[in-house]
C-alpha cells in the first residue's frame, strides 16, 4: 500500500502574521486619513462659501460711502465664516473701520458706536441692504443676498487703534496688526494649513454649550501657540487633533494678548486654573479624545455634528 507524498504544511511565524496584521492596519489608517481629511476638507469649503471678493466688494462700498471721515482696514478672518456671528475680538470682524471725524474726539464707545450706526443706516442704499444692525461693539450690514459684513469702529491714536473695550464702556489701544503678522507667519510657517485648523476648531467650539465657547481671537492665539515647534504633518485632520489637544493645556493658564486690546485674550475665563477654565479644557479634551476614537468617516460626522 503506497503512501502519499506530498510537501509538509508549515505553520506561518507569529512574527510573520504580526507583520500582516500590522501592514492591514496601517493601511486602514492611512485610508481613514484619507477619508477623513476628504471630509474636513468639504467642511472647509462649506464655511468657505462666504466669497470673499464680495465681502471685500461690499467693504470698500461702505469706505466710499463714509468718504474721507473713514479708513477701513480689511480683516477677512471673520469667525462667521466658522460659524460666529458675534463680535469676539478684533479678528472676528470683517473690517475695522478707523474714524476720523472732529466731533467724536473724546467720545464714549457708545456715542461713536451710535453715530456709526446711524450714519451706515442712513447712507448704505436700501435696494441693496436688508438690515443694519448695531451691536455691543459693532455694527452688522445684512445685504439682500444674504452677504453679512461686520464692522467695528476705531479711532486712531498716535500710533494705536483705540477700539471699545469687551464691555464696550471704554477704549483700549490695540495693535491688530502684530497678531496678524503673528497668525500669517505661523500659517505659511505650516504651509498655509493653520488657518483652516483655525476654522475647524472654531465651528467645533460654536458647538459646545455656551458657558464652555471660547472666542473666536482666543482660538486663533491658541492655535498661533500650539504652532510653535510644531513638526506633524500639515494636514486638516493632524492639525485640528494638535490644536484641540494643545488648547485643552494651554487654556488652563492666562494667554498674553499681544495687540494690547487687554492683558490676556482670556480674560473672561477667570484666573489660572479656574473652574471655567477646567470646564473649557475638559470639553476640548473630550473631543480630541472622541475624534482620536472615532474609527470611519461616519463617526467622524457625527462627532462633528455634521
Amino acid at each position: 500500500m503506497g503512501g502519499g507524498g506530498g510537501g509538509r504544511y508549515t505553520r506561518p511565524s507569529s512574527d510573520y502574521i504580526d507583520r500582516k496584521i500590522a501592514l492591514a492596519q496601517e493601511r486602514e489608517r492611512q485610508q481613514l486619513d484619507g477619508d477623513v481629511n476628504e471630509l474636513l476638507q468639504k467642511l472647509l469649503a462649506q464655511f468657505n462659501a462666504r466669497d470673499r471678493d464680495i465681502i471685500r466688494s461690499r467693504i470698500e462700498s461702505v469706505g466710499e460711502i463714509l468718504g474721507d471721515t473713514a479708513q477701513m482696514e480689511t480683516i477677512l478672518l471673520g469667525g462667521s465664516a466658522a460659524k460666529h456671528t458675534d463680535v469676539n475680538g478684533i479678528s472676528d470682524v470683517d473690517a475695522l473701520v478707523i474714524l476720523d471725524r472732529a466731533d467724536l474726539v473724546g467720545k464714549e464707545p457708545q456715542f461713536v458706536l451710535d453715530s456709526f450706526h446711524e450714519a451706515l443706516d442712513v447712507k448704505l442704499p436700501r435696494n441693496e441692504v436688508q438690515s443694519v444692525r448695531k451691536g455691543t461693539l459693532a455694527v452688522t450690514v445684512t445685504y439682500r443676498d444674504g452677504t453679512e459684513v461686520q464692522l467695528l469702529p476705531a479711532l486712531r491714536s498716535k500710533s494705536t487703534v483705540s477700539i471699545a473695550s469687551s464691555d464696550g464702556k471704554s477704549w483700549s489701544d490695540t495693535k491688530p496688526d502684530v497678531f496678524r503678522r503673528e497668525l500669517t507667519n505661523a500659517n505659511q510657517r505650516l504651509n498655509q494649513a493653520l488657518v483652516p485648523a483655525v476654522k475647524l476648531v472654531k465651528s467645533i467650539v460654536s458647538d459646545l454649550p455656551k458657558q464652555k465657547q471660547l472666542t473666536g481671537y482666543h482660538i486663533e492665539t491658541l492655535a498661533v501657540d500650539a504652532a510653535r515647534g510644531y513638526r506633524g504633518a500639515n494636514t486638516p485632520k493632524a492639525l485640528l487633533l494638535h490644536v484641540l489637544g494643545h488648547s485643552a493645556q494651554r487654556v488652563l493658564e492666562p494667554i498674553a494678548d499681544v495687540t494690547g486690546q487687554s492683558r490676556s485674550v482670556d480674560l473672561y475665563l477667570g484666573r489660572a486654573n479656574s473652574l471655567e477654565r477646567r470646564n473649557v479644557s475638559q470639553a476640548l479634551l473630550g473631543m480630541k479624545r472622541r475624534l482620536e476614537a472615532a474609527t470611519s468617516v461616519s463617526q467622524w460626522r457625527t462627532v462633528l455634528g455634521e
